[in-house]
């Protein structure tokens, strides 16, 4: 199992879906352990952790395992933050509602202001020089802000997909209804012709 495939499968068993950005930071810390390493590392997180760990929290579980060399254990790791869960990128919910070049709902990431995401890349905006505040101001225990917004897009993605099914129903309904009454109307002109009755053409 590659460790990609290890990571996907970590996330799956913690029931998470991680952002693209998210999955991709941990996934450097796989590729630093190698294979077989990481394959220990999931088992952990898999059999010993209640919760998924934040990127403190792996480099943790790393280090408590003895999984890290001399060399390795100079790379940097960052302190747990709230807004970026330590991987520098807070998320934005993007919805179709608002915006209509979308079909459903996304994320976009920002540049966080802590120190994981002023090691970001300049072409990052940061989050914090566009808006004032977050865009959900809801905590949930446990859970960093990524997690929640990550909650929250799968909740609004559920709710959306529903109504969507419904708007369907109903459409189809109408039509169902519409053909319904075109064919009673049919089968009237037929009985009329058959009785030589022809109302179309009364004045």
């Amino acid at each position: 199992m590659s460790n990609e495939e290890l990571l996907t499968t970590m996330f799956a068993v913690h029931g998470k879906r991680p952002m693209d950005a998210q999955f991709n930071e941990y996934l450097k810390i796989l590729d630093r352990l190698g294979n077989e390493k990481s394959r220990k590392l999931f088992k952990h997180v898999r059999d010993e952790e209640d919760k998924f760990p934040t990127i403190k929290q792996v480099w943790g579980i790393i280090n408590s395992m003895g999984l890290i060399n001399k060399e390795q254990s100079q790379l940097k790791s960052y302190d747990d933050c709230y807004f970026c869960g330590g991987i520098g990128y807070v998320p934005r919910l993007i919805s179709p509602k608002q915006e209509k070049t979308i079909k459903s709902y996304t994320t976009v990431v920002y540049a966080c202001k802590c120190s994981a995401g002023q090691d970001l890349p300049k072409s990052y905006v940061r989050y914090f020089d566009v808006f004032d505040d977050l865009q959900f101001k809801e905590v949930k225990e446990g859970a960093n802000y990524p997690q929640l917004v990550n909650q929250l897009q799968i909740q609004y993605s559920n709710e959306l997909h529903k109504e969507n099914k419904n708007v369907k129903k109903t459409i189809k309904g109408r039509s169902s209804q519409h053909t319904e009454e075109l064919g009673t109307s049919e089968l009237a002109k037929e009985i009329d012709t058959i009785t030589g009755i022809n109302t179309e053409n009364e004045d």
